[in-house]
């Protein structure tokens, strides 16, 4: 968000306090999230405003934590290399946000068929978003559905265990 840094403190403290009242910015509803954030700000003295990012813990490596319901992969323009699209970033990532959050194994091979299997599901959906994010999206992690998932997968042949793994 870029603005004065009253108007961007008041939203950041509407977000913070976790209230769920609908925020509006540039026309679209804006959610707060039941969640922590990390938080950055930048002055830009040319323009007297501030430019500010707050992201939900869940949508950072890393920082999941027990109980929270679910994960972001948010994808950037920096991150797009080798030629891939922002879908299929987004699904390369999958794999380690998964074994972030489950305590079920997740294999490296898998990727490809989870991603299909978890959008038909509706388990990983896209989020609306903007500036250097072209694409994002939402994976629930309710444990016992990712669990019988993985299962129902290796019995009807869509992902596998190799010997060498």
């Amino acid at each position: 968000m870029v603005g004065h840094k009253t108007v961007l403190e008041s939203i950041r403290a509407t977000v913070q306090a976790r209230q769920r009242r609908k925020l509006f910015l540039q026309g679209r509803p804006v959610y707060p999230l039941a969640t922590h954030y990390c938080q950055a700000w930048q002055h830009l003295p040319d323009f007297g405003a501030y430019h500010t990012a707050l992201i939900a813990d869940p949508a950072l490596p890393g920082k999941w934590q027990p109980g929270e319901e679910v994960v972001y992969l948010l994808v950037f323009e920096g991150d797009l290399t080798a030629g891939l699209n922002c879908e299929e970033h987004a699904c390369q990532m999958l794999l380690s946000r998964l074994s972030e959050a489950l305590p079920i194994p997740v294999l490296q091979d898998w990727w490809g068929a989870l991603w299909k299997i978890g959008r038909k599901q509706e388990l990983i959906a896209e989020l609306t978003t903007g500036g250097d994010s072209p694409a994002g999206y939402w994976v629930q992690l309710t444990e016992t559905v990712w669990a019988e998932l993985l299962s129902r997968s290796v019995k009807e042949g869509k992902i596998g265990i190799s010997k060498s793994q």
